[in-house]
């Protein structure tokens, strides 16, 4: 089996369409699960997967090799930011009010109070809710570290953060899912399905 590096390399300097199709298909479940997890319907994120591979052909001569995951997640990151910014949603969380409160304190807290949790078993779609109910940062870093497969280091770079912050919200973003997903986060289905219900 061909690595991802010589797929692309075959594609930017042969034109070989076959590659670059083995490519799309050995990267499309990670590549979807991503972009849903950013994005508020599963028709935007089929616009942004659509939007970042043309985005790969398009720049494929540009490629000097690497890991081509981390690399086809900075893309698909740039694509759903394109994305957002069109539909008119992309916001500073971070930016406060006259009264000093930014964004992320004004939003509202939408999680079901103890009593209207229910006991079941919590199944691909309550960790993909789960997920894209997260703060936009914390949300980001963690895709970008499970999805993408990025270091700290090179989400940190990617969203021009600090390496502490990355590290942070990486944190917040996994208290955040024990704390929404209750009690049934002892039972949440291994991260191998949840990528595949994704697709």
């Amino acid at each position: 089996m061909e690595e991802d590096s010589e797929l692309l390399f075959a594609y930017s300097r042969r034109g070989d369409v076959e590659s670059l199709s083995v490519l799309v298909r050995r990267h499309a479940v990670w590549m979807q699960a991503f972009l849903r997890g950013l994005l508020p319907t599963a028709e935007d994120a089929e616009d942004a997967f659509q939007e970042t591979w043309v985005r790969v052909v398009k720049s494929a001569g540009k490629y000097r090799g690497g890991k081509v995951k981390p690399y086809l997640a900075v893309v698909a990151r740039s694509a759903v930011i394109d994305r957002l910014r069109q539909m008119g949603r992309l916001v500073s969380l971070d930016v406060e009010d006259g009264e000093g409160a930014s964004a992320a304190e004004r939003l509202p807290d939408e999680s079901p109070s103890p009593g209207e949790r229910f006991e079941s078993k919590a199944t691909a779609e309550d960790v993909r809710e789960a997920v894209r109910a997260l703060p936009e940062g914390p949300r980001q870093v963690l895709l970008m570290r499970i999805e993408g497969e990025l270091s700290f280091k090179e989400i940190a770079s990617e969203l021009g953060v600090p390496l502490g912050t990355a590290l942070t919200w990486m944190r917040t973003a996994t208290l955040k899912l024990k704390e929404m997903l209750g009690d049934r986060n002892e039972r949440i289905p291994r991260y191998r399905r949840f990528r595949e219900g994704a697709a």
